[in-house]
């Protein structure tokens, strides 16, 4: 199965793509736009291995790309005319199986992390949130064990916490709210177990994989760098 990476400039001088870029439940219905419907499958963004990110391009001319990963080709003529401004996508398989052990690499990856205390924690702190976002060197420890599980040792990371994901899923009474606590994470590291890293960056890492988090996207680094 091949895996695509799609980079979407976005003209951010529209209202919709304003909007939906302030609503992450929006902006996972209109990633999902990309792709054929299909009403007889549930867990559509599953079935098409769809992850997202997305980043800033040119404030000056308002513009900010969204990055789509999946196992199908976006059809970006199914988006409003003028939603993007420019699109392209590539067939990242060559990347994928050139992974080998010992590679360097750079990586970036808006993540999701959070810990969910265990009993014995939540008897002593009886206020706990079922979930506990992870700030500063906390949020940074819980990148490194993930990144190890994906089968990269870190050399250089820096993190930059960003707004969290919201939104509401649902209509009416019934809706029930979205946030996801999202830092970004970025650097060098090198390849220690590529099975795992092909793995991670198909699937993703973390939770909030329908809202713009878990995209681990790398690029190799030339030897002198």
């Amino acid at each position: 199965m091949t895996t695509w990476l799609a980079r979407l400039t976005l003209d951010t001088s529209r209202t919709d793509v304003r909007k939906e870029l302030r609503d992450a439940v929006a902006m996972h219905r209109r990633v999902m736009s990309l792709f054929p419907d299909l009403p007889e499958i549930e867990g559509a963004r599953s079935h098409f291995g769809v992850l997202h990110r997305v980043e800033q391009a040119d404030q000056a001319e308002r513009q900010v790309v969204l990055m789509v990963q999946s196992n199908t080709r976006v059809a970006p003529e199914r988006l409003p005319e003028g939603y993007v401004v420019d699109s392209a996508s590539r067939n990242i398989e060559p990347l994928l199986d050139a992974f080998a052990h010992g590679r360097r690499l750079s990586y970036r990856c808006d993540a999701n992390p959070v810990r969910r205390p265990g009993h014995t924690t939540r008897e002593v702190y009886k206020n706990l949130p079922p979930i506990v976002a992870l700030h500063g060197r906390h949020a940074d420890d819980w990148w490194h064990r993930r990144a190890g599980l994906a089968g990269l040792k870190i050399h250089t990371h820096l993190s930059h916490p960003l707004d969290a994901a919201v939104g509401r899923c649902g209509k009416g009474g019934g809706a029930q709210k979205v946030r996801h606590h999202r830092v970004r994470f970025e650097g060098t590291a090198e390849i220690v177990d590529p099975d795992a890293l092909r793995a991670a960056v198909i699937g993703g890492i973390g939770k909030g994989r329908a809202y713009g988090c878990g995209l681990l996207t790398i690029a190799p680094l030339r030897p002198t760098e």
